[in-house]
Formats: structure tokens, sequence, C-alpha cells
């Protein structure tokens, strides 16, 4: 165990500090996206800003450093982490293009299909991303989801079906890494529902839009982490994020 925290404290600690800026980010604007009636509930509660900003900083470095741990142990047993320490051109590559694509596919799909069925989807393009929202979405959004859903959810998935299904074989298979990116790709989607409801409803083509865009995307995040590692997950989630919002700001 000394041996381990030896090894990873840079890594750790990376995700401590991001989870505690993209915490704080994602909780100044939290209270934004509630319902009207809702934030005045709360604020006549006494929750306001800072402690919503506050409170999610300490749980998000929380979830940087424990399940960051647990992720990286886990996956150094199934075969997914992957200490490398330089940038590959190729690797990088991949996740800049899936960047482009992504932050296309969060913009148009909307313009083009959603928002004829769904007015409220493109009422929420007329108010322009704050610098808080920016931040949250880079930091929270790229890292720490990443260390939540890929990192230790992919590879505890791929880990217990190994254990269930693979016994007798010294390495995990393709096939379950496939199914273990499948299953945390879906819940990835699904961790997006309570937002989704709190802002639009959940209506049958909410849904089919949250797992069709979340799922894709997520799926493209894990086939990044289990070919080339975490860190370019990291930066395609980020880079769609970057790409839409910057189509956000300058376009609409």
């Amino acid at each position: 165990m000394k041996a381990f925290f030896k090894t990873y404290w840079k890594t750790l600690l990376f995700f401590g500090v991001v989870g505690l800026i993209g915490g704080w980010f994602s909780g100044l604007y939290a209270l934004e996206s509630y319902p009207p009636q809702m934030q005045r509930e709360m604020l006549a509660q006494g929750v306001n800003d800072t402690t919503v900003a506050l409170t999610m900083a300490i749980q998000s470095a929380t979830y940087g450093l424990v399940l960051g741990a647990a992720g990286i142990w886990l996956g150094r047993k199934v075969g997914l982490w992957k200490d490398e320490r330089h940038i590959t051109k190729k690797a990088l590559l991949a996740a800049l293009v899936i960047s482009l694509i992504g932050g296309l596919g969060f913009f148009l799909p909307d313009q083009l299909f959603f928002g004829k069925y769904e007015p409220a989807l493109l009422d929420t393009y007329a108010v322009k991303p704050t610098i808080p929202y920016l931040l949250a979405t880079i930091s929270y959004g790229a890292v720490i989801e990443e260390v939540m859903m890929r990192l230790f959810l992919m590879s505890l998935v791929a880990f217990v079906l190994h254990l269930l299904f693979e016994r007798k074989r010294m390495e995990v298979s393709t096939a379950v890494l496939v199914v273990a990116n499948v299953v945390s790709a879906l819940l990835f989607a699904a961790g997006h529902l309570p937002v989704n409801e709190l802002q639009f409803g959940l209506t049958p083509m909410i849904v089919f839009r949250c797992f069709l865009l979340n799922g894709v995307f997520g799926l493209a995040f894990g086939w990044l982490y289990r070919k080339f590692g975490l860190r370019y997950a990291m930066i395609a989630h980020g880079g769609c994020h970057v790409v839409s919002k910057l189509i956000w700001i300058l376009f609409l």
C-alpha cells in the first residue's frame, strides 16, 4: 500500500486538486440550473451559491482521491491502467478527433432534430455560458467524471466480470473490457437524467436524447481509456466541452 501511494501520489493529488476546483465552480452555477421555485426554497433555507460550491468542492475532491485510488488499483488488475509518462501522437490525434466530433455532436442534433420536438432545448442556448460553467465542464466534467465512470466504474465492472466468467484466464479478455465499456457508458448516460429532468422534464424524446448523446460519447471515452489510457479520455471529454461551448459562444 505504501509503495502504491508513493508511486501514484502525484496523480491522486492532481485528481484531488482538480476535484476541488471543478466542484467549486460547478456549485457556483448549480443553483442557476434549478427551477425558480426550487431556487427560492433553497435560498429560504439558507442554501446559497457559496455553501453549494463548498459542498460540491469537498465532494468532488473526495471522489477524485478515493475513486481515483480504487480505480488505479482496479485498472492495473484488469490491464486498463497505463503508466505512460509521455503523450503519443496517435493517441492524442484520436482524442482530438473525438473532441471535434463530440463538440459538434452536442450541438447539431439539438439544432437540427431534437429542438423541433423539445423547444426547451433550444431555449437553453439563448444564455451564453458563464466562466464558472466553462471551468466546471473542463475540470469536473473532463477529469472527475472520467475518474468516476471510466477509471473506477469501467475498471470495476471488468474486474467483477473477469472474476465471474474468466477465472481460468490470466488476462482479462477484450470481450469483458468491451462489455465493461458499454455498461459504464449506459450508467454515464443515466447519470445525466436528473439534470435533464430538472431542466426539461423526462419526456421520451429527452430520455432518448440523453442516452443517445451521452451514451455514444461515453463509449468513445471508454475506448480511448482502454486503447490508450485515461489521460486521452480526459482530453477528449474536455475537448468536447470546449468545442461545443465555443460554437455556442461564437455562432449562436
